[in-house]
C-alpha cells in the first residue's frame, strides 16, 4: 500500500487553456444551402382592374461559406511515463455566415423595397480522450509529439435567420420587420483527430504549445428537431421557398433545396471533416 501511494503521488498532471481555429468542409450545407436562392410568389395588384395577379422569381443573397470558425475548450494530461500521456478535453467550436442585399418583395399586394438580411452559424460542442506520445524531447526546454484523440460531438446547433425590413412612407418613414428564424440540431458524430504538436518551455512548470490535425467523421449526421418561427402574416400575400426543409424521407430530419422552381427537398447527410490548429498555455502540477 505504501508503494502504490508514492506511486499515485508522482503522477505528473497538466491543465491547458487552449484557443484555435477549426475548418470542417460542412459538405452540403456549404455546397448548397448557403448558396441558394430565395423563391418567393405573392399577389400583386394592377390598376387595370383585373384583380390580383400572380408573381414569382428568385432573390439572390448568397452567404460566403463557413470555411472556419474558433474552437476554445479546456485539456487535461496525465503522464503514464516520461514518453506517453493520456489526453481528456472539452471544446466549443462556431462558425457564422451573413450577407445583406436590397431588393422588392410583393407585399400586401404591392411590389415593396426591403432590406433582406440572411445570416446563418453553426455550433458544436465535443469531448474527446486520447494519448499523446513524446517524439523529440530536451528537458525543460522543448517537446515535439504526436497525438491521436476520439472524440464525440455530442451537441450540434444549426440557426438561420431571414429579416426583411421595410419602410412606411404613409407613416412617417417608419420601419417595420418580417422575420423568419430557424433552429435544429444534431448530436452523436464520432471523430478520430490525428495531430502532430510542440511545446516551448518557460518555466518547469509553464509551456505553450501548439497542435495541427485533421479531424476525420466516423460517421455522418442529418440535423433535426426544427424549431420554425416566422411572423409573416396571411394578409402580407407572399409565400417563401426558404434554401431548408423538411427531407422527404423523414419530415422530421432538415433536407436541402435542390430545385427553387419546383420547391422540392432532397436529404441532407452532412460531416464535419476538416483541419484544426489549437494554441495552448500548460500549466504542470
Amino acid at each position: 500500500m505504501a508503494v502504490a501511494n508514492v506511486a499515485i503521488a508522482e503522477v505528473k498532471w497538466s491543465v491547458s487553456p487552449l484557443l484555435g481555429v477549426n475548418s470542417p468542409d460542412l459538405g452540403l450545407l456549404n455546397d448548397k444551402v448557403l448558396g441558394s436562392s430565395l423563391g418567393l410568389s405573392g399577389e400583386l395588384l394592377f390598376s387595370d382592374g383585373e384583380g390580383p395577379r400572380q408573381v414569382k422569381y428568385n432573390i439572390d443573397n448568397p452567404l460566403p461559406k463557413i470555411r472556419y470558425g474558433t474552437e476554445a475548450g479546456i485539456e487535461f494530461q496525465m503522464e503514464l511515463n516520461p514518453r506517453n500521456y493520456f489526453v481528456i478535453g472539452i471544446t466549443s467550436w462556431e462558425g457564422v455566415s451573413t450577407s445583406l442585399v436590397k431588393t422588392t418583395l410583393p407585399f400586401q399586394g404591392k411590389l415593396k423595397d426591403t432590406v433582406y438580411e440572411r445570416r446563418a452559424s453553426i455550433s458544436s460542442l465535443q469531448y474527446y480522450l486520447g494519448w499523446r506520445r513524446d517524439l523529440f524531447k530536451r528537458h525543460k526546454k522543448y517537446t515535439i509529439y504526436s497525438r491521436l484523440m476520439l472524440s464525440e460531438v455530442f451537441d450540434i446547433d444549426f440557426r438561420e435567420s431571414f429579416v426583411f425590413e421595410f419602410t412606411d412612407p404613409a407613416n412617417g418613414g417608419t420601419t417595420f420587420k418580417r422575420i423568419r428564424r430557424l433552429e435544429t440540431q444534431a448530436t452523436g458524430l464520432l471523430m478520430l483527430q490525428p495531430a502532430i504538436g510542440g511545446e516551448l518551455f518557460m518555466r518547469e512548470w509553464l509551456s505553450i504549445g501548439f497542435d495541427f490535425g485533421y479531424s476525420y467523421s466516423l460517421n455522418k449526421f442529418e440535423l433535426g428537431n426544427a424549431i420554425d418561427n416566422s411572423d409573416f402574416q396571411g394578409q402580407d400575400s407572399v409565400s417563401l421557398a426558404y434554401p431548408t426543409g423538411p427531407s422527404p424521407e423523414n419530415s422530421r430530419k432538415l433536407g436541402y433545396l435542390s430545385d427553387v422552381g419546383d420547391r422540392t427537398y432532397e436529404k441532407m447527410e452532412l460531416d464535419m471533416n476538416g483541419w484544426r490548429a489549437l494554441f495552448k498555455i500548460n500549466v504542470y502540477y
